[in-house]
């Protein structure tokens, strides 16, 4: 399905929020799927090591699918730096279009190097940051597209947050190379799924 994400204009990131898997050699995955809802079950229908899946919509870009499929040699050599280790892998772990994977993952220093250095040959591995785990977990933020955060981050630059405001969409537009409509609708979505974190937040 990674695959699919690098080959199809139909979706652009899939994010692994929750995975499981069971004595018959059955992987159970739950992702968030940046992407059209009707072409990727259409990929998981082709798919012949999918078992079963169900999807459900999230919003106007995105849905959730909940798929169990077989076990490949692939997904084991994938997990195998993982096993035995004092290490925790911090979803979502996100699957790209331009055919990286990112994770975050912490525990103790040397696991996590064993981690890093016994991945298969064919997988490029680049440590992008090592630090002390500080700033919490933000699923609101998670639950963003990359576009929808590089939109709140450059409307933050700007100043269009501030009181008073210093800056307009079209200026969030023009820094993003968009069209003021496709700024705001960034900027929209992106608030709304923050409004929905606080409103489910006890008072």
């Amino acid at each position: 399905m990674h695959e699919f994400l690098i080959e199809s204009d139909d979706a652009s990131l899939a994010q692994l929020w929750n995975w499981s898997t069971t004595p018959d050699e059955i992987d159970v995955v739950l992702f968030r799927v940046v992407g059209d809802r009707e072409a990727y079950t259409a990929a998981l229908d082709e798919a012949a090591f999918v078992v079963d899946y169900a999807t459900a919509r999230l919003d106007d870009e995105s849905f959730y699918a909940y798929v169990e499929h077989a076990t490949r040699e692939e997904d084991a050599a994938f997990r195998e730096p993982f096993l035995h280790r004092r290490v925790l892998t911090i979803p979502p772990i996100e699957f790209t279009d331009d055919g990286e994977t990112r994770m975050d993952i912490i525990g103790r220093p040397a696991d996590a190097q064993a981690v890093v250095d016994e991945f298969p040959a064919e997988f490029d591995v680049r440590v992008e940051q090592i630090s002390t785990y500080e700033q919490g977990l933000d699923v609101s933020a998670s639950l963003l597209t990359e576009r929808q955060r590089e939109a709140v981050a450059v409307a933050v630059d700007l100043g269009y947050y501030d009181v008073p405001r210093t800056a307009t969409v079209a200026d969030v537009a023009a820094e993003l190379g968009c069209a003021s409509s496709t700024a705001s609708s960034h900027l929209q979505k992106a608030h709304a799924q923050f409004a929905h974190k606080i409103a489910g937040q006890p008072l």
